[in-house]
């Protein structure tokens, strides 16, 4: 069945005006200190292998890093939604070398790319409609797909595409049809090697200089993969064919290893996002309560966990 979606609520319609007041308020401080906890706890994880150099801290410090780069990633998310502190001009420079050129991505083109999936979310013209129109899909098919991600293969290949097929070009176009002077595309392509150098020198500073390679390209290209497929999963593949404002994206529950792997920084609370764009990450956890409050519970598609989620979509 195709789905329909109904015109969206507008924030007004569920929430006081004093209500959406208090959430779209960004604070800056807490903006940056999201930034800093993610650079903190990735060269954290560098420091105690140099210090207790074993095989269990050096799996713990790539799986942690890998992590946090999903959170750097979220946090680029924020950037793009313009939601990282107040001031344009400082939040783009922050998404874009803080955040984005670290994991080889770009906030621009991420952002031009993000908000048609929330103009269009779940109907034929989201373009991330492939992220979940494949579920359910079977264990066998799933389990293919994880050891592409563990071993690197899907990391290496949209690294290729990222590289030869469009930042390397003379224009190259977006899945959107517009297209990308070389010029930006090239600038793209120095930030992104600009900021692996600088972590390049700072992890040799910390440690060695094969601690880059080990400590964030090996991360880059397999955990972080797995990480970032399983958070695409649970945004919204297998929701309601009805697919309403309630129930075009899932809110997950996350327990604390859950957060700390696929889910950093509050990006479980994805139904909350979807209705208020304007309110940063750490104000979706409230504007859930909220939601709660005014007796919208079951009308919310919300799962109890991620396995629970993976359960549901995966046969």
């Amino acid at each position: 069945m195709s789905k329909v979606f109904t015109p969206k609520l507008k924030p007004n319609q569920i929430f006081s005006d004093k209500e959406i007041v208090y959430l779209r308020e960004k604070k800056d401080l807490r903006g940056v200190g999201l930034l800093l906890h993610a650079w903190s706890i990735i060269f954290t994880a560098v420091v105690i292998y140099s210090l207790i150099p074993n095989l269990f801290t050096f799996i713990a410090a790539v799986l942690v890093i890998a992590g946090r780069q999903l959170g750097l990633a979220i946090l680029m998310h924020e950037g793009a939604h313009g939601l990282i502190v107040n001031n344009t001009k400082n939040n783009n420079f922050l998404s874009q070398w803080i955040c984005a050129f670290p994991v080889w991505s770009d906030t621009y083109g991420y952002r031009h790319y993000h908000l048609a999936h929330h103009r269009h979310t779940q109907t034929a013209d989201d373009p991330d409609l492939s992220l979940s129109k494949p579920f359910p899909v079977n264990k066998l098919s799933f389990a293919r797909k994880v050891l592409r991600d563990i071993f690197g293969i899907s990391g290496f290949v949209q690294r290729y595409e990222l590289i030869f097929k469009t930042l390397l070009t003379n224009d190259t176009k977006k899945e959107d049809g517009k297209k990308i002077s070389g010029f930006q595309s090239k600038n793209i392509l120095f930030g992104i090697l600009i900021s692996n150098i600088i972590i390049f020198i700072s992890f040799s500073i910390v440690g060695q200089w094969w601690y880059y390679f080990a400590f964030w390209l090996l991360p880059l290209l397999t955990f972080f993969q797995l990480f970032l497929r399983i958070r695409n999963i649970a945004e919204h593949a297998g929701v309601k064919d009805d697919c309403n404002d309630f129930n075009n994206a899932r809110t997950t529950y996350a327990n604390i290893l859950e957060r700390t792997f696929v889910a950093p920084y509050y990006v479980n609370y994805h139904l909350e996002h979807h209705l208020l764009m304007f309110v940063p990450c750490y104000k979706l956890k409230e504007a859930h309560k909220l939601l709660l409050k005014k007796g919208h519970k079951e009308e919310i598609e919300i799962k109890d966990g991620y396995m629970s989620l993976l359960r549901s979509v995966i046969v």
